[in-house]
């Protein structure tokens, strides 16, 4: 009987410690002023009582303080990286953690309760098999531009297009022919990375479609060019993406035939040297 009630407290000793670790593995993050007390008041914005701006070198700080939270959005003149908390203004414990690149999501997302425990993580990278490191990289490679300088002054979007069903980067660069005047676009396909269409285009050009409404017309001209009348063919009338698969279909019918002709002479002039 002892033996039993040992055995179950030291279950329930290892389950205790279980739970604290567990509760303890993320280290509880506060909001405090203190953390800012060398920091500048930045004069290229005006601050307010419930709304902050400062400096420190490069680094940037806006602190919003709202009826029951406080908002701090940490980012830099120099990278396109910005972090963004927000704590219970009552206790001070973070609520929720959430890293950008430019104006979009990356990461993981990172939701707490008011006691401070991770309840939520949301990865915002999943639906792209090519990643942002492989994009950047990519750009870096073939356009030689630093997607992480914001000093070259580039512009990327992504997200999950409806129209596309797919993932997609969209990359705008100055452009190296004429930087002052125009653009040079990439739409980029986030699984693959293949650049499914690019362009320049004037920056002051209000009229003209954006490139990527540019790229959905002529994917939609090409889809009623494929099924439109092409030719005709002994009788019958065939739209060009028919065609086109009649003329593969043809060909591969052609080079099977002909490999079968082949391999029968091959037989033939083997039995006469034999």
């Amino acid at each position: 009987m002892n033996k039993s009630i040992n055995k179950l407290i030291a279950i329930w000793c290892c389950f205790s410690l279980l739970q604290c670790t567990g509760q303890v593995k993320h280290k509880m993050e506060y909001f405090t002023v203190e953390k800012y007390k060398d920091w500048e008041i930045d004069t290229d914005w005006t601050s307010s009582v419930d709304d902050k701006f400062l400096k420190k070198g490069s680094e940037r700080v806006e602190i919003w303080f709202h009826d029951d939270k406080i908002q701090v959005e940490h980012s830099s003149i120099l990278h396109p990286y910005t972090k963004t908390y927000v704590y219970n203004k009552k206790t001070s414990l973070l609520l929720v953690f959430l890293l950008e690149f430019y104006q979009f999501s990356i990461g993981i997302l990172k939701t707490y309760d008011d006691t401070g425990i991770l309840i939520k993580e949301t990865n915002y990278d999943k639906p792209y098999v090519f990643t942002l490191q492989q994009l950047i990289e990519k750009i870096k490679k073939e356009q030689d531009i630093d997607l992480e300088d914001l000093t070259k002054k580039s512009i990327v979007d992504r997200r999950e297009d409806t129209a596309l069903q797919k993932p997609i980067y969209e990359v705008h660069l100055e452009s190296k022919k004429s930087p002052d005047y125009q653009t040079d676009y990439f739409l980029i396909d986030g699984i693959t990375g293949e650049v499914l269409f690019e362009t320049t285009y004037f920056n002051r050009d209000e009229k003209s479609p954006t490139p990527y409404y540019q790229y959905l017309r002529l994917l939609k001209n090409k889809e009623i060019e494929d099924n439109s009348y092409y030719k005709s063919y002994k009788g019958k009338n065939y739209t060009k993406k028919e065609w086109e698969a009649f003329e593969e279909e043809w060909y591969r019918d052609f080079e099977e035939k002909k490999e079968g002709r082949n391999f029968f002479w091959d037989n033939i002039f083997k039995k006469l040297n034999e």
